[in-house]
């Protein structure tokens, strides 16, 4: 098992490595190109998702199997608690996009600023993911404490 762990971390490494080189080709080479489907900004949110996979990886490599009384497997919910964060970011970008596209902007213009309404959409899901990850914590907290409780009881 903890060979499984290892190669997890280590997975986690490679794609961090494989992140770095792709900003860095990016950033390096003007005529360097991402386009999956429709356009550049896809670029944008491969990097991000192949971040957080290896974030995910890496803490659940790292992470001591041994739980301590304190937090339990922390460094894995942390991984998750950022991939949901981004999650929701890049919905509701998305979706603020497309509102704002739709009744804003029915011809399409190239001058249309429906990407703004989708980032601040994007910025109102901030305060929203960290209000569920403190709701989430204060639970699991309370039910540490109260599984404390019946074993010192």
């Amino acid at each position: 098992m903890a060979m499984q762990t290892r190669w997890r971390a280590i997975a986690g490494g490679v794609l961090v490595l494989f992140d770095a080189w792709l900003i860095w080709r990016a950033v390096r080479d003007e005529s360097f190109r991402f386009i999956w489907a429709r356009d550049e900004g896809e670029f944008l949110v491969f990097v991000v998702a192949v971040g957080l996979a290896a974030v995910l990886l890496i803490a659940i490599g790292l992470q001591p199997r041994e739980r301590d009384r304190s937090g339990g497997r922390w460094m894995v919910r942390v991984a998750a608690y950022l991939i949901g964060a981004a999650t929701l970011m890049l919905l509701a970008l998305w979706a603020g996009t497309a509102y704002y596209t739709a009744t804003d902007c029915p011809n399409r213009d190239a001058d249309c600023l429906s990407l703004l309404g989708g980032m601040a959409w994007s910025l109102l899901s901030l305060p929203i993911s960290a209000l569920v990850i403190a709701a989430i914590e204060i639970g699991l907290w309370r039910r540490r404490r109260r599984k404390d409780g019946e074993v010192a009881g």
